[in-house]
């Protein structure tokens, strides 16, 4: 009789059919630790396992020698003086002669995929089929009975050996297993060869000046190391004899991609040592270790992360005993269902620790998954809502020590060619300045004709997330070496761009120009830039003391640009909260992005200073009814205690854009591409349905309570919270 194990384990996305690599997509399972992806599809006979290392990007100086990030080769900001003086005379206007060049900007790419063949035939008649993803352990497992034989598949990344290994056994003995290193860049063709039961892959993204990527699998036949070289005669599979019990293959790889090389005294080459001799090293460590001491130090690890937190919500419909894309395919958006809600609630934090630890770069749009070379918008970082939404639940969920990608990333690659930027197309040789979408290197500029990305207060909502990782962790030490330093530098490029405004000559001071983000026109004292610069001078007062910084001129400045500073709060005609300092809105516009409201979710400049206004409360839920459904909204309506608006919005997102692996589909279920800022939104919004615990403006002395529970629906009656960060420092626990 065979035992087949039962992987239908609770906190696990699993499925009863065989995935499919021509929908990765939707039934891929992702493994990472951080640095490195890996996505199995569980098909049968010939699995094949996508490949990905963070810094593997094509552009930037690995495109072209006199690649600028951007950045005009000569200073424009002379005509800042007319865009202004135009800008406030008609109320809008445009930045065209600011515009910079997107050329050689790049993409992240795939490295490629591990095949392994059992070589049981075209279509063997299978029973019991099983793949899951446990989301405590991170491991992948598949397994079915074919013959009367069971078939098991195993596959993790681990950061503690840095590789991503994939294990293959039988409960009689394996058949002929064919191991190959597949290579999906068409040109120039990397070099692929096999030695010593390696194969190893070695490239540029480019002739002559391109990225060298180097990829290494290494396959082990425990009890049998020192047996023959089971290379393949054409030097690119290892092909192993049937008749062993196990094999396992550990994948390690790299670039010379070296982030502190991105500035001026490096020429902002980026450009690090050969990858190859790193590879081998780390190839060769983790091949020496037995399978059982890779999976357990892995599991050892990464569960002591994942049960940091936890949250329980009832199964009262028995729904762990389906498949996930069942769940989800069938999901009834009536009355919900807490066991998947839950599910996907844990998926968030499962992907952030699969895709952020230090010394990876952090998660971007698709996270650290890719199966193409020309990934969508480059799979870069979008810094007007995305890279924002990735990090928003980090720190309630204990998970903030996971964030020093965010800083180095930061810090390394926006902060030397930003300052160019700022100089160059804003004439201000303090501070930074960086716009909507960025690279690995250092992309700075405006991008052409495409005004979403003229956004040049990216900064200003990173410093946001900054200020959080402090409130919450209450790192004195971090706080005074790298959070005040970049809420510093932010705010000092903002002490010289802030205008009086003389359209409407009220005394305020604005930005000008500006634009919504991805909506509008660009014109003056847009609300989202007027409350994102009022928040971050007030994180500057409130973190002072903290900080120890001695300049008491820059105290002194913030606290006088503050006091004129238009606060971005302005109720328009209809009623609602406006967009811009002119009342332009447009009622029923269902806009994606929800802007005008970044200081009540998931900033404090409406919910924490105006939380007793009527007035202002009335205007936001005006602004969400009038703005129509999305994911964004889910959080704002729990930040008013409305229970059912809050829920509908979450259930809303579930039954249009989540797929049957758990992963967010950007254009609905049928309109890839993936992008992982709306798994990680998912957390966020519940995290808001479970706590409101908000941040407060310098000097606020009233009393701000943690309030437990205002959006928890009574379906959810009978879950837990375990290990619940709060602001200050504080943890929380409930039922």
């Amino acid at each position: 009789m065979l035992l087949v194990l039962d992987l239908t384990v609770a906190k696990s996305i699993w499925s009863d059919t065989p995935g499919d690599y021509g929908n990765f997509l939707y039934t891929g399972l992702p493994l990472g630790n951080g640095r490195l992806g890996a996505m199995p599809v569980g098909s049968l006979n010939k699995d094949v396992i996508n490949l990905n290392v963070d810094s593997l990007w094509s552009g930037g100086p690995f495109g072209a020698t006199n690649y600028t990030g951007g950045n005009p080769t000569m200073q424009v900001s002379d005509a800042l003086l007319d865009i202004r003086e135009w800008i406030f005379q008609y109320g809008t206007g445009n930045v065209t002669a600011l515009y910079g060049s997107a050329d050689d900007y790049g993409s992240y790419q795939t490295l490629g995929n591990l095949t392994v063949d059992l070589n049981l035939g075209a279509n063997p008649s299978i029973s019991s089929y099983n793949m899951s993803l446990d989301l405590e352990t991170a491991l992948y497992t598949s397994q079915w009975i074919t013959n009367n034989v069971l078939y098991v598949r195993e596959a993790f990344c681990s950061y503690p050996d840095q590789v991503c290994v994939y294990h293959v056994t039988s409960n009689a003995s394996l058949p002929l297993v064919t191991i190959g290193l597949q290579n999906l860049l068409n040109s120039p063709l990397p070099i692929v060869t096999c030695q010593d039961n390696s194969i190893n892959m070695y490239g540029l993204t480019q002739e002559s000046i391109g990225m060298v990527f180097n990829g290494r699998a290494t396959v082990v036949v425990p009890g049998d190391e020192n047996s023959p070289d089971f290379c393949s005669a054409s030097g690119a599979e290892v092909v192993i004899p049937a008749g062993k019990q196990e094999v396992f293959v550990v994948v390690a790889s790299g670039t010379n991609y070296d982030p502190s090389k991105g500035n001026k005294d490096s020429n902002f080459s980026f450009k690090g040592e050969d990858p190859y001799p790193s590879v081998l090293k780390t190839a060769m460590s983790a091949a020496a270790k037995s399978y059982t001491q890779l999976r357990e130090s892995h599991i050892s690890d990464f569960s002591s992360i994942f049960n940091r937190f936890s949250l329980t919500l009832p199964d009262n419909q028995n729904s762990s005993t389906k498949p996930t894309a069942e769940l989800i395919y069938n999901y009834n958006d009536t009355i919900g269902d807490p066991y998947i809600e839950n599910l996907l609630f844990d998926y968030g934090r499962y992907l952030f620790i699969s895709s952020s630890r230090p010394g990876s770069l952090p998660p971007s749009l698709q996270g650290r998954w890719t199966q193409q070379i020309d990934t969508p918008w480059g799979s870069d970082y979008h810094v007007d809502v995305n890279l924002e939404m990735n990090h928003w639940f980090v720190e309630q969920v204990d998970l903030g020590d996971l964030t020093e990608p965010l800083w180095s990333y930061m810090i390394e690659t926006w902060i030397p060619r930003g300052s160019e930027a700022a100089l160059l197309l804003y004439g201000s040789s303090q501070g930074w300045v960086v716009h909507d979408e960025i690279n690995i290197f250092g992309y700075s500029g405006m991008k052409s004709d495409a005004t979403w990305a003229n956004y040049p207060v990216a900064g200003g909502w990173m410093a946001e997330v900054v200020w959080d990782h402090f409130d919450y962790s209450q790192d004195t030490e971090w706080f005074q070496s790298t959070g005040y330093p970049f809420l510093k530098s932010v705010a000092l490029f903002w002490l010289t761009q802030l205008q009086e405004d003389e359209y409407f000559h009220d005394g305020t001071l604005v930005v000008n120009p500006c634009n919504s983000p991805e909506h509008g026109p660009t014109t003056f004292g847009c609300t989202h830039y007027q409350q994102l610069i009022r928040e971050l001078f007030e994180h500057i007062l409130r973190g002072w003391v903290v900080s120890e910084d001695e300049d008491a001129d820059f105290k002194s400045q913030v606290e006088e640009v503050l006091l004129k500073l238009d606060d971005g709060v302005h109720v328009g005609s209809w009623g609602q909260i406006q967009e811009w300092k002119l009342d332009i809105d447009v009622e029923n516009d269902t806009h994606r992005h929800l802007s005008n409201l970044v200081g009540f979710y998931p900033g404090f400049a409406i919910s924490g200073i105006f939380q007793y206004n009527q007035t202002v409360s009335d205007a936001v839920t005006t602004t969400l009814y009038s703005r129509g459904p999305g994911i964004i909204d889910s959080a704002c309506w729990a930040r008013l205690n409305n229970t059912d608006e809050a829920y509908y919005e979450l259930k809303l997102a579930i039954l249009e854009n989540f797929v049957g692996n758990g992963l967010d589909m950007l254009g609905g279920r049928q309109e890839p591409p993936f992008q992982v800022d709306a798994n990680f939104g998912f957390p966020a919004h519940v995290l808001a349905m479970l706590i409101r615990d908000l941040d407060r403006a310098n000097g606020d002395s009233r009393l701000q309570p943690v309030l437990l529970g205002p959006a928890i629906l009574p379906a959810w009656g009978g879950g837990s919270v375990q290990g619940l960060k709060l602001r200050a420092g504080g943890l929380v626990s409930f039922e």
